[in-house]
């Protein structure tokens, strides 16, 4: 078994990049199971991003961007620059008050070896947080979008960086034929004061692979 890989069209590319709070979500759908670890970094140039914070009393998030514009990595450019200041200047140090700030990237899915498929969320977070993770999924386009795989839990960590890797296999159930795929995946994080705070549900750019 092997895959290969065609790109996705302009309009698939666009549509899974530059997204709403008002996008529908896939639709339930039937599942297979996937796999996650601690993951190598996202390739930024081929993802979307986010951003989200919490002030001690109000959560921001930014719409999802495409990644490939620097302008849209910058969270300042997009949440309250009060917020954005206050969270960095604190750093590494979690004790530091409540503000805190979170950016998510989903990467373009690619091959797994040859026999499945994997894709990245690389979640940055600084200031007053205890804990951050990442849930994700995988979805299809076969006739619409409809998730392959139930939602998987990223690790937690209380360090300003975390990486990972989420991964499914085609031969489970087998499948034929060409379709696109995309990460779908959401950035958590706990302040100090025990506020759970989240960025909307985000979707990777997409791309096509046939299972031979």
């Amino acid at each position: 078994m092997r895959f290969t890989r065609t790109l996705a069209t302009a309009a698939a590319v666009a549509a899974a990049t530059v997204l709403s709070i008002t996008t529908a979500t896939a639709q339930p759908g039937p599942t297979q199971s996937g796999s996650v670890s601690a993951g190598a970094p996202v390739d930024r140039q081929h993802a979307s991003v986010m951003h989200f914070g919490y002030d001690g009393k109000k959560t921001y998030t930014s719409p999802v961007l495409d990644a490939a514009d620097p302008k849209a990595n910058d969270a300042a450019n997009w949440l309250p620059k009060a917020l954005v200041s206050e969270a960095r200047s604190s750093g590494s140090l979690i004790a530091s008050g409540t503000s805190f700030l979170c950016t998510l990237w989903v990467g373009e899915v690619v091959a797994d070896g040859l026999d499945g498929i994997k894709g990245g969320t690389s979640e940055d977070c600084s200031g007053g947080f205890r804990t951050q993770w990442t849930n994700a999924q995988f979805a299809e386009d076969n006739g619409g979008w409809h998730r392959v795989t139930g939602s998987m839990v990223g690790p937690r960590t209380n360090r300003q960086h975390n990486d990972t890797t989420f991964a499914v296999y085609c031969n489970n159930p087998p499948k034929t034929g060409r379709h696109n795929y995309r990460l779908e995946a959401r950035g958590y994080a706990i302040a100090n004061d025990g506020t759970e705070v989240s960025g909307y549900l985000q979707y990777g750019k997409a791309s096509s692979w046939t299972c031979v």
